[in-house]
């Protein structure tokens, strides 16, 4: 008998879940009528919670906006360090009008303090302020400095940075009802219903419709389940490289072994601390004999102990 084959949800990121949602909502709108009937309202459900989850990927997605803004951050940043510095550089001109031009403005400038390390509504006020005392009660101490293209740059870098901030607030606006995990957490309610429901219809041969839609789903979730699902491997069986001799410091030694795991075709890859495994260690402080334990994570399962030795200065 055909069936709808299991899907492991927990392993697939965000984007692949919601594609692989979207594509069981358009093979359910474009199946047959006895499918149709015989999910009946549970198709109306999955169809809200794709809907809701499909609010969600277009949110996520925002982090686009977020890089951008972080660039125009930067560019804001630059440009006060380097008006900063020349402005530092002329505070010590033998010329006396330069120098007590140099003053006033330095002084303003050091009154805001470092205004980068501030949250971003405190840099954009900050930085509208400081172009507005450069550009109005400054501007002449700006032309007689010649720090005009600087602060030009600043203005032009602010612009952009305040036009990105409004388009996040606007978008904030738009904030959908639910996280990602509460949309998934419904939409995979739903879905499980939608399955056991194909799949008595497919065992009650009431019509081809149902076999179908089969069809249509079992080759993605293969796909998936083979992208995402990688069987837990043993630790015990990766290659670690083995630790020199350590010199005695009065203080605990923990030095880090390289972890290597070569796969079924032979392929060598470094495993990362903290992602892969963790260390632990025993009698590493005096001089002798110490253990460092590698433990296995996520994907990686076990434990494997090497020694290295401790010796006297």
């Amino acid at each position: 008998m055909k069936k709808v084959k299991s899907i492991l949800f927990r392993a697939l990121p965000n984007a692949a879940h919601y594609n692989f949602c979207k594509q069981v909502a358009d093979d359910i709108a474009s199946a047959g009528a006895a499918v149709k009937t015989a999910l009946g309202d549970t198709a109306a459900q999955f169809a809200a919670w794709q809907a809701r989850e499909s609010a969600c990927m277009k949110w996520v997605r925002r982090s686009v906006l977020t890089a951008q803004i972080a660039a125009a951050a930067r560019r804001t940043a630059r440009s006060l360090v380097s008006l900063n510095t020349q402005v530092r550089a002329l505070k010590y001109s033998l010329t006396p009008g330069v120098a007590m031009a140099t003053r006033e403005i330095y002084l303003m400038l050091k009154n805001y303090g470092v205004v980068y390390h501030k949250p971003y509504g405190e840099q954009c006020g900050d930085l509208l302020a400081i172009v507005g005392l450069l550009t109005g009660k400054y501007a002449g101490d700006v032309a007689l400095l010649g720090l005009g293209s600087h602060v030009t740059e600043l203005h032009d870098a602010l612009a952009e940075f305040n036009r990105l901030l409004e388009l996040r607030g606007a978008e904030r606006l738009h904030k959908p009802v639910d996280t990602f995990k509460e949309a998934r957490r419904g939409i995979e309610g739903v879905y499980h219903e939608m399955v056991v429901k194909v799949n008595a219809g497919a065992a009650l041969r009431v019509s081809p419709d149902f076999t179908a839609l089969i069809n249509l789903l079992n080759p993605e979730i293969d796909r998936l389940n083979v992208e995402f699902h990688s069987p837990r491997r043993d630790i015990s069986v990766v290659r670690i490289d083995g630790i020199p001799p350590q010199t005695y410091t009065g203080s605990y030694i923990t030095p880090l072994p390289g972890v290597y795991y070569t796969g079924a075709k032979g392929n060598t890859g470094k495993l990362a601390l903290g992602k892969d495994y963790n260390l632990t260690y025993r009698n590493n402080m005096n001089v002798g004999t110490a253990e460092c334990t590698i433990r296995g994570k996520n994907l990686y399962h076990g434990h494997k102990t090497i020694t290295f030795n401790i010796t006297a200065c």
